[in-house]
């Protein structure tokens, strides 16, 4: 299951893209490499998510009022993670090493996981799923044929009228104790839950290793892309986690 590259910060709902059912919420908060998420979802995705602008009374929310509501809002054996996600974007210096390409997976920054007290788990990045991220907007433009990842073996319908296309490659999922996510995000791509719904899916293509991921995705890195590389930290339970 995949969380979220980047989100808007403060709230956002998470919606199931068939039944339209509300399945949680995430609040997000800027942090000095990224973004620190937390996430409450009431059932497991299922690797098909939506996400989009909070409900009105959860638009002024402060993360006091997220943590303080994090108990009512909580069902049974619902999920919560703490997910922080660190950005790097194209051609930013890491290391003394400019991103003009996502570099081999060798050399990318290890995931940050949040210190919760709960897990330190840290993971291998031998395997994983390839998710497809695509963001619409009402009077989005078309990609053309040759403006999608097919040749690279990620097929996406040139009929799809999307205006963001990104990628993502997860090690480890929900129910594992703690997973790491790779996002490619491209230029057009707005924070989800700001204005536009952002959908997350399985992609067509199994990515074996970070590496084939990162050979995939850098068929769309250029200018004003972002790569966020996110450590999650996974619990469920009847009761709700201590708020943090």
């Amino acid at each position: 299951m995949s969380i979220m590259g980047l989100l808007q910060p403060g709230a956002v709902q998470v919606v199931n893209p068939k039944s339209r059912k509300v399945i949680g919420y995430a609040f997000s908060v800027e942090t000095e490499r990224g973004q620190l998420q937390r996430w409450l979802l009431f059932e497991h995705p299922h690797n098909m998510l939506d996400i989009e602008p909070p409900p009105e009374h959860m638009a002024q929310w402060s993360l006091s009022d997220w943590q303080s509501n994090v108990v009512d809002l909580w069902r049974p054996a619902s999920f919560y993670v703490w997910a922080q996600a660190d950005v790097y974007r194209y051609e930013d210096a890491f290391k003394q090493k400019t991103w003009a390409k996502i570099p081999p997976a060798s050399r990318l920054p290890a995931p940050t996981y949040p210190d919760v007290g709960i897990c330190d788990f840290q993971l291998d990045p031998t395997g994983g799923r390839l998710f497809q991220v695509l963001q619409q907007r009402a009077g989005a433009r078309v990609f053309a044929p040759n403006e999608s990842f097919e040749a690279a073996g990620v097929r996406l319908n040139a009929a799809m009228p999307v205006e963001a296309h990104g990628l993502a490659f997860v090690v480890n999922g929900l129910l594992d104790p703690a997973s790491a996510e790779y996002w490619m995000l491209p230029a057009a791509y707005e924070p989800a839950g700001k204005s536009a719904a952002v959908a997350v899916k399985t992609g067509a293509q199994a990515a074996k290793s970070l590496q084939q991921f990162i050979d995939v995705a850098n068929h769309g890195w250029g200018p004003g892309c972002t790569f966020v590389i996110t450590g999650c930290i996974n619990y469920c339970g009847e009761r709700a986690p201590a708020a943090r």
